[in-house]
């Protein structure tokens, strides 16, 4: 052994370094030979160290140019963690490590460059700015290693995609690095390799910690004591058994990480933990700020939190000390998630990862996480990726022209150096080429590809993290409340008169616009189904189908259930309907207009038995809507329908060829509300809109780009998101049942009451007064026309006649309006006005003598937005038909201001 690996193995040992574990010991030699390394092995078996210990090694003994080592995190929370870590390590051998990310100050991004570290931490967007600046380019050249951490968050997104490419042109630059992959759970190990190197040999350093997992599923069943105490607080008697086992769960080990799916279900129990228990909680998610995260994480870390109830974003490896549980709050709706959430507790070799699955209060939501729970032992999702994502080639075109002068030849071989663009054909870099022409956002000079003047903002601006972080708040119109939150991703799928559940009420969509959707509320009309937020997080075919397989063997009395699903289960067939099973599905023809589909293809799977059914109907003169979640289809019609139609639609679906039934799908697409979005979403990704014009923009703007690149790659990435063609082979071997019910069965209405589809709160009289009050309320300047007295007053207060001369001439307009006061006064000292001041003065008069007539209620009418003296007139006029007719429609108005003013702005 030399001095220098004797001296660094003794620097190594003095950090505390005195056994190598199971997975350095396989990819250390791995990267010391030079191969590119797919490291992949559990949370807290030390993966980092597997691909920091011998390029630190090297470095150290070698002594190489600066930057000799890239390391990229997708996140920038895990720079941040990743940084202290590293920094404290490379110290003892002298190695410089620093980070560079969009919250660098200015001195702090000089220095990088002035001072290179030896090893550069960053994320995937930060490298593409990186990869253009030529000081920085420059030292990339140096490049040894690129380790690309938690690489499985990357082989199925757009912005993974892109860092594939951008790996190809740092290979150009700096001679062919060796590229480390470092990954938990993978599904795809081949996809894996092939993004580190197409055409060398990648080696695989893998430790399965599933046998070291322990998962255990509980369903809290309420007490006679529980259900006592439930009624005396006003909860539900299944939701404080949960809360109850919660806080039994967090003070025998503590400190606790709680998993949620949303950000409401994260906030929620969090506040009831601690206002119920007095238990010290804290939520965790992607819409807090970094000093609040970076906050709680150090006081987790630090003891002086029992819990942290967390979504998504705790997932990935952010150092938080050691976790002694984790619990899965409700279904985590796959296996992979599921074991990357539990593999967070232990976070050491020697202890066991150990779990708790909590199911909510939903019968499916229980069997989902039986199911996920099992499953985990032997199968894990598949990675669904895209060919060619034409957004992607698009973008790193316009990078690299900002290099230099780009041949499409040399294009070409880059592109193809990624595992998605292996296939990539001349002809489809020729049509990506010519849309970034017509959008001026290159130059083409025969072979040749140069930036215009919009290259670098259009680069600059654009980039491919999904937009699903990103909160809108929802207003009930009639009483200007807020009522919620709506993700992204759901309001995605919204459009203006769409009606969607939230808080267990309808609401129909007034308008969406700069993070607001404006609302009312709703009531079903016949031919309608609703919206609902099931889950951003799709459920596969395969989990909803052991999902089926427990509900056929539940039906055959061969498996232990509990009591909700048995009572449902008896009297599902004590009312004489067949029996549910893996290889059939049942479909229940409702008072002939709404048909229940008990299917089990999973989120996209049945989304895709919707719409091609629906498409089938609508072929033969139906009008239809559908919803779906991972276990039912239900669809309704305005048009009465019979077994008869619904067997022959059933049959014509079943024997469907695969690639007809992608045409019919791909011509369904453009009619949905959520492809508008991702339209927009492309139309910016190819730099033909920019970002911020969405507010102004109608859906038939955007149609205008169905036909081009942009509309076929927004075509693409709907298909891959939102279907499964893959089920009609499923199909094929599986028996139909319809039958003609006059109610829905009791599994069935299960997702109906979710949907809320039999239910109507008739609250008008209730939503009529909120809206009085509102307006009641409202501050407003009266004007006493004859002598000039004027006050700021609530129209309640507003008295019938001027107090100081008595008359009834009394004009109103909002508080803070000088001008008019201005104009009313000099009118009485009898200046002269101009032409703008006499119009202003004319529907200052024409208010008071509407006030002369309507008495305060003029002025009531006024405080509604939408409403000014053009309409006032009219709209009081409507008093005629009753009060409640009059409120109608005032909150008519105000929709039609709320809905109208973004094409006024």
């Amino acid at each position: 052994m030399s001095s220098v690996s004797q001296e660094f193995i003794s620097r190594l040992q003095s950090l505390g370094y005195r056994e190598l574990t199971p997975i350095q010991k396989l990819a250390i030699p791995s990267i010391l030979k030079g191969k590119h390394t797919l490291v992949i092995a559990p949370t807290g078996y030390g993966k980092t160290e597997a691909a920091i210990i011998p390029v630190m090694y090297q470095i150290f003994a070698k002594g190489y140019e600066r930057i000799s080592a890239l390391y990229i995190t997708p996140l920038r929370a895990l720079n941040r963690d990743l940084e202290g870590r590293l920094k404290s390590f490379s110290q003892t051998f002298g190695i410089r490590v620093a980070t560079r990310h969009g919250d660098n100050s200015r001195k702090e991004r000089r220095e990088i460059i002035l001072n290179p570290p030896d090893l550069l931490i960053t994320t995937p967007e930060t490298l593409l700015y990186l990869i253009v600046d030529k000081r920085v380019k420059k030292l990339l050249a140096n490049l040894k290693w690129v380790i690309i951490d938690e690489l499985q968050e990357m082989l199925d997104q757009k912005r993974g995609y892109e860092l594939s490419v951008v790996l190809q042109r740092l290979k150009r630059i700096s001679r062919n690095p060796r590229f480390i992959g470092l990954s938990a759970t993978i599904s795809d190990v081949e996809l894996a390799k092939s993004y580190l190197s197409l055409d060398e040999e990648v080696e695989v350093a893998k430790v399965d910690g599933r046998k070291d997992t322990e998962i255990l599923i509980e369903t809290p069943e309420p007490s006679q004591e529980v259900v006592d105490l439930a009624v005396k607080r006003g909860m539900d008697p299944i939701l404080l058994a949960r809360l109850l086992r919660l806080k039994d769960v967090i003070e025998k080990n503590r400190p606790v990480l709680i998993f949620t799916n949303t950000r409401e279900t994260a906030e929620f129990l969090a506040n009831q933990l601690q206002t119920m228990f007095n238990l010290r909680v804290a939520t965790h998610h992607g819409s807090l700020s970094k000093e609040i995260r970076t906050n709680m994480e150090s006081s987790f870390k630090a003891g002086e939190l029992d819990a942290i109830v967390a979504t998504s974003s705790l997932e990935l490896g952010i150092d938080i000390g050691t976790i002694s549980l984790v619990v899965q709050y409700m279904s985590p709706r796959q296996t992979i998630r599921l074991l990357q959430r539990v593999g967070r507790s232990g976070h050491s070799l020697n202890r066991k990862a150990r779990g708790l699955v909590i199911p909510g209060n939903y019968m499916y939501d229980v069997l989902e996480c039986k199911a996920i729970t099992e499953l985990s032992k032997s199968y894990l999702e598949p990675m669904i990726k895209e060919e060619n994502p034409l957004d992607v080639l698009a973008h790193q075109i316009a990078g690299m022209v900002i290099e230099g002068p780009l041949l499409m030849s040399d294009a070409l071989e880059i592109f193809r150096g990624s595992p998605y663009f292996r296939n990539l054909t001349p002809e489809l870099l020729e049509a990506v080429v010519e849309q970034l022409e017509a959008e001026r956002v290159v130059k083409r000079e025969g072979e040749v590809l140069k930036p215009s003047r919009r290259t670098w903002k259009y680069y600059y601006t654009v980039n491919m993290i999904p937009d699903s972080n990103m909160s809108y708040l929802v207003i009930n119109t009639n009483t200007n409340s807020r009522i919620g939150n709506l993700d992204f991703d759901f309001v995605s799928i919204l459009d203006e008169d769409s009606v969607f559940v939230l808080g267990g009420r309808l609401w129909r969509v007034v308008s969406i616009e700069e993070g607001k959707v404006f609302v009312s509320p709703a009531e079903l009309k016949k031919g309608d189904l609703p919206s609902w937020f099931g889950e951003a997080i799709p459920v596969e075919k395969e989990v909803s189908m052991k999902v089926y397989e427990y509900l056929t063997e539940s039906f055959a009395g061969r498996r232990e259930i509990e009591p909700e699903l048995k009572a449902k289960i008896e009297s599902h067939l004590s009312r004489n309907y067949p029996a549910l099973r893996r290889d059939l599905i049942l479909v229940e023809l409702v008072n002939s207009d709404l048909l229940v589909i008990h299917s089990p293809f999973g989120t996209r799977g049945n989304n895709t038995l919707g719409s091609l059914i629906s498409a089938v109907l609508s072929s033969m003169g139906y009008r239809t809507s559908f919803r779906s979640d991972p276990y039912h289809v239900v669809l309704t019609s305005m048009v009465p329908l019979d077994v008869g139609v619904v067997e022959d639609v059933l049959g014509k679906v079943k024997s469907m060829d695969p690639e007809y039934a992608s045409r019919l799908l791909e011509q369904q697409v453009v009619n949905e509300p959520e492809f508008k979005w991702i339209l927009l979403i492309e139309a910016q990704r190819f730099g033909a809109i920019e970002k911020g014009t969405e507010i102004k923009l109608g859906h038939y703007v955007l149609r205008a780009y169905i036909d081009t690149v942009i509309g076929k790659e927004a075509i693409k990435e709907f298909m891959l998101r939102f279907h499964d063609v893959s089920i009609l082979s499923i199909l094929k071997g599986m028996a139909w049942e319809v039958v003609e019910v006059p109610s829905p069965s009791p599994l069935a209405q299960e997702f109906l009451d979710r949907l809320l589809v039999f239910t109507s709160i008739d609250d008008k009289p209730v939503m009529v007064e909120v809206f009085k009050r509102r307006l009641l309320n409202k501050e407003i300047l009266s004007i006493c026309l004859l002598c000039g007295w004027n006050s700021r007053v609530k129209v309640s207060d507003v008295p019938e006649r001027c107090p100081k001369c008595g008359s009834v001439f009394i004009t109103s307009t909002f508080p803070d309006d000088r001008e008019a006061l201005d104009i009313v006064k000099r009118n009485i000292r009898g200046e002269k006005l101009n032409r703008k001041e006499q119009k202003r003065l004319s529907e200052l008069k024409s208010i008071a003598s509407l006030y002369s007539n309507y008495g305060r209620t003029a002025f009531l009418a006024l405080a509604v937005r939408g409403i000014g003296p053009t309409n006032l007139g009219r709209v009081l006029r409507s008093l005629s038909k009753g009060e409640d007719k009059f409120y109608q429609a005032l909150m008519e108005e105000e929709r039609k201001f709320i809905r109208y003013r973004k094409y006024w702005q």
